[in-house]
C-alpha cells in the first residue's frame, strides 16, 4: 500500500490522494485502507500491553532494581477476531509468576465483543447457525464454525429471562392465544413439546408478541400457568375487549379461572377446518362456502339467520358438521358485537374472527426450524422462539394498525 506523507502543501497533498485513488479499484482501495487499519490496530495493542507489563513490574526493560516483585518472561503468540477483522501472531506479554493479566482482552477471549454483538444480530436477524458464517465473512473475514455461532448465541440465555421477566402494560384490547409444536430430544428419544404463545394489539394499535413458554402439552394447567404468568407481570385484563383462541378445552378452562370475565372468540377457520371433516369431498366447497356467508354477515342478528339458513339446508345430511358450529355458535359471532366505526369495521373483524395474525408468526417459526428435525435441548428452543419474536416485534415496532384506535 502506498502511505501519504503530509508534509508537504495542501496542493501536493490532494495530489497524492489522487494519484492514489487513481491507481487502485474500489476493491483494493477499501481492502488496503482495511488491511492497514488492521496493522496499526495490532501495533497499538502490542505496545498498550507493554505499557501495561511495564507499569506492573514498575520498571523498563533490563532495568536492575532491587526489591522486583516479577520478571518479564517473554511473550506468546495469540489470535483475536475483531471488527476490523482477525489479528494473527499478536504478541502477548507474559512474566514469571504468571500474574500479568492484561485488561485490553480476557483470558481465552478468541472474539471482540462486538464480534459476538455482530454474530447474535444476525442470528436474531433470522439467519441459521450454519449461515451465519458465511454473512459475516465479506465484513470480518474470518469463518464461524455452526458450534462456535451457537456457543456464542448463548448470550441470549440472560436476555431470554429478561424477556419471561418483563413486567406488563395493562394496555392490550385483543388478545390472541395459540401454541405451536416442536421436537426437542429427551434422554432416551424425542418429545414432542408445546410452545405457549401469547399475542395482542395494544389500544395504540401496536401489534406485539408479548410472550412464550414451553410447556409438555396444551392441557387446562399448563394454559392456566401461562396465563397466570401474563396477570402476574401486569397484564389485568381491564383493557381486554376480547381474546381470540383456537377453541382448545384445555386454554378455555385455564381462561375461566384467570380471565373469566372477558368475551373469547372462536378462530372460524379453525372451526371449519373442524367442519370439513363431516362433508363428503364433492360438498366441501358449496358447504363452506355458505359457511362463510355467516361470518360476513354486518350484524350478529344477521349471522344468526343465516346460520339458520344454512343449518336448515344441510342438517338432514351433514348433522354432525351443522351440530360442529352450533355449539359454539356464540362464541363464533362475539365478534360481530364489537363496537367499530364504520369505515373500519370490515378490516378489524377480518383480523380478529381468527387466529391468522399468531399464526402468520408460526409460519416464520416453522421456516426458520425446519432445517432442525429437533433440537438438543429447551434452551435451544428458547433461544430460537425469542430470537423470532424479537426480531418480528422490532420490525412492527414503528407500524401501528391505526384502524385498531378507532373505536367509538
Amino acid at each position: 500500500m502506498q502511505y501519504l506523507v503530509f508534509d508537504a502543501n495542501v496542493t501536493q497533498r490532494w495530489r497524492r490522494v489522487k494519484e492514489f485513488v487513481d491507481s487502485c479499484t474500489d476493491a483494493d482501495f477499501w481492502v488496503d485502507i482495511k488491511r492497514h487499519t488492521r496493522s496499526l490496530l495490532k501495533d497499538t495493542m502490542e505496545l498498550a500491553m507493554l505499557d501495561e507489563i511495564t507499569r506492573y513490574m514498575d520498571r523498563e526493560s533490563y532495568q536492575r532494581t532491587k526489591n522486583r516483585i516479577d520478571y518479564r518472561n517473554g511473550y506468546y503468540e495469540r489470535s483475536l477476531d475483531t471488527e476490523l477483522g482477525p489479528l494473527v501472531d499478536l504478541k502477548v506479554p507474559r512474566s514469571r509468576t504468571g500474574l500479568y493479566k492484561t485488561s485490553i482482552f480476557q483470558r481465552y477471549q478468541r472474539r471482540q465483543r462486538a464480534v459476538n454483538e455482530a454474530i447474535c444480530n444476525v442470528f436474531l436477524a433470522g439467519i441459521s447457525t450454519r449461515d451465519v458464517s458465511g454473512a459475516l465473512k465479506p465484513l470480518l473475514e474470518t469463518t464461524f464454525s455452526a458450534s462456535c455461532v451457537s456457543n456464542v448465541t448463548k448470550s441470549l440465555d440472560v436476555k431470554v429471562k429478561e424477556f419471561h421477566k418483563r413486567n406488563l402494560l395493562d394496555e392490550y384490547q385483543f388478545l390472541f392465544l395459540d401454541g405451536i409444536t416442536l421436537k426437542v430430544k429427551a434422554s432416551l428419544h424425542a418429545e414432542k413439546k408445546l410452545v405457549l404463545v401469547a399475542y395482542g394489539i395494544t389500544v395504540f394499535g401496536k401489534k406485539e408478541l408479548i410472550s412464550f413458554r414451553i410447556a409438555p402439552s396444551e392441557s387446562q394447567n399448563c394454559w392456566e400457568a401461562f396465563l397466570n404468568d401474563l396477570y402476574s407481570r401486569g397484564l389485568k385484563g381491564k383493557n381486554l375487549k376480547l381474546i381470540i383462541t383456537d377453541g382448545c378445552k384445555g386454554l378455555h378452562a385455564a381462561l375461566d379461572v384467570v380471565y373469566a370475565y372477558t368475551k373469547r372468540q372462536h378462530c372460524w377457520v379453525h372451526k371449519l377446518r373442524n367442519v370439513a371433516k363431516y362433508l363428503k369431498k364433492s360438498d366441501e366447497k358449496e358447504v363452506l362456502g355458505q359457511a362463510k356467508e355467516i361470518y360476513k354477515a354486518s350484524t350478529k342478528r344477521e349471522a344468526v339467520k343465516l346460520f339458520k339458513r344454512w343449518k336448515n339446508h344441510w342438517h338432514r345430511k351433514y348433522p354432525q358438521a351443522t351440530n360442529c358450529i352450533e355449539k359454539d355458535l356464540d362464541e363464533l359471532l362475539n365478534f360481530l358485537e364489537i363496537p367499530i366505526k364504520e369505515q373500519y369495521r370490515k378490516l378489524i373483524r377480518r383480523r380478529i374472527r381468527t387466529t391468522n395474525v399468531i399464526e402468520r408468526a408460526f409460519r416464520e417459526v416453522r421456516r426458520r426450524t425446519r432445517p432442525m428435525s429437533c433440537f438438543t435441548n429447551q434452551d435451544s428452543v428458547n433461544r430460537i422462539i425469542y430470537a423470532i419474536l424479537t426480531r418480528l416485534n422490532n420490525k412492527w415496532e414503528d407500524k401501528p394498525l391505526k384502524e385498531f384506535t378507532q373505536f367509538i
